[in-house]
């Protein structure tokens, strides 16, 4: 299947749009925890570890990708203004820079949070919460831009995302061109 990775961020950006229908994104709701939460949060944040290493081995194929803090030594390494992009949900008007963390040598909240229910989801369920979601989905949404960004500059990553968007750039001259922060 071309861009697998891709089609799958798809498929989760769909099942996030889906919980809109409940659970209306703002900060008002960033709390609201559930099953579905849930299996997004787990399916986002493994598909971000599997992206994460992808992207590393095609970076340097014998750099060290056996976790977080080896992912962003590597992906900083070589895209060192990865931490800056910004991630909007245009239609609640919200904004997210999902790896800003890593700018300071931290790993993002929403990834802690993901460990947290994986490995001790009967004390740590409320952090299966929109908030998480939102930022673990947008975290798989920006390594997916940065692992395809050839087919994306290019627009021939299809279809285009229903609910995550990145900024408009003030001197974009082609509709639907899009620029990465390391790829200006």
């Amino acid at each position: 299947m071309p861009h697998e990775h891709w089609q799958y961020f798809l498929a989760i950006e769909a099942d996030l749009e889906a919980t809109t229908r409940n659970v209306e994104p703002c900060a008002a709701n960033f709390a609201a925890y559930s099953i579905e939460f849930t299996k997004l949060l787990l399916a986002a944040c493994s598909e971000v570890d599997v992206l994460a290493k992808l992207l590393c081995k095609e970076i340097d194929c014998a750099a060290p990708s056996a976790n977080i803090d080896n992912y962003r030594s590597v992906i900083l390494g070589k895209y060192p203004k990865f931490h800056t992009m910004k991630i909007l949900v245009p239609r609640y008007s919200l904004e997210f820079q999902p790896w800003a963390e890593w700018g300071s040598c931290r790993n993002p909240g929403w990834w802690g949070a993901y460990n947290d229910v994986k490995h001790f989801r009967h004390q740590n369920y409320h952090l299966a919460n929109l908030e998480n979601c939102l930022g673990a989905v947008a975290g798989q949404f920006a390594l997916a831009l940065y692992f395809y960004h050839e087919d994306l500059l290019a627009l021939r990553l299809e279809p285009e995302q229903k609910l995550l968007a990145l900024p408009k750039q003030p001197d974009t001259v082609v509709e639907g061109k899009y620029e990465l922060p390391d790829f200006k």
